[in-house]
């Protein structure tokens, strides 16, 4: 089944959401949290960039008539089949239990001190998702992984089979399908950079 990332982008857009809301509370009220937040704006990007990243690696194989990359991208689709992206989706788990103790020693408080009661709520279950043993990252963390797995098996069977005509288009059929999914994911990064960089400029300030 293609990926479609929906739990992580939706946790993605809801912190976007709220921050989008109360930044101009908290650039207006800097203390050191304010560069915390801006590394978990970082942390956040990393995971997107992990999607990113590795969806283009597969994406990106393309069998050339003369075989002359034939065994370049033979050993990309074996490397993908043998689930060795999945050690870097669990690199990119690691950024999400940052995110919690970062949140849990410096924005917090500060939150709760800046915001509204009915706001720092909101934050907080935000990032209790971002956290929490079965959140949404790490659901979306094992789809691209698992996604990437199961599509580099069928490919590697074409090839072996000397179809590699059928084994490129394929990989054409899931660029298209995935192509407003990756889009989604870009607009959400360059969202995040830009909030990042605001809480960085304002943590230079105090």
């Amino acid at each position: 089944m293609t990926p479609s990332f929906s739990t992580i982008l939706s946790t993605v857009q809801d912190l976007e959401s709220i921050f989008n809301r109360v930044r101009y509370k908290l650039l207006n009220n800097p203390t050191e949290a304010s560069a915390k937040l801006g590394e978990v704006l970082g942390e956040l990007g990393h995971i997107l960039e992990f999607l990113e990243k590795e969806s283009v690696k597969y994406l990106s194989i393309y069998f050339m008539d003369d075989k002359s990359n034939f065994i370049e991208c033979r050993s990309a689709l074996l490397s993908l089949e043998s689930g060795f992206v999945t050690i870097m989706g669990y690199e990119a788990r690691g950024h999400c239990h940052k995110i919690g103790n970062i949140y849990d020693k410096y924005l917090d408080r500060w939150f709760s001190k800046v915001l509204d009661a009915d706001e720092a709520q909101e934050v907080r279950w935000i990032f209790e998702r971002i956290n929490s043993a079965d959140d949404d990252m790490i659901e979306g963390i094992k789809e691209i992984t698992h996604w990437l797995k199961d599509e580099s098996e069928v490919i590697l069977t074409l090839v072996d089979d000397h179809k590699l005509t059928e084994a490129n288009e394929k990989i054409k059929t899931a660029r298209k399908d995935i192509q407003q999914t990756r889009r989604n994911i870009v607009e959400a990064l360059a969202e995040m950079k830009l909030l990042q960089a605001s809480f960085i400029v304002s943590a230079q300030t105090i």
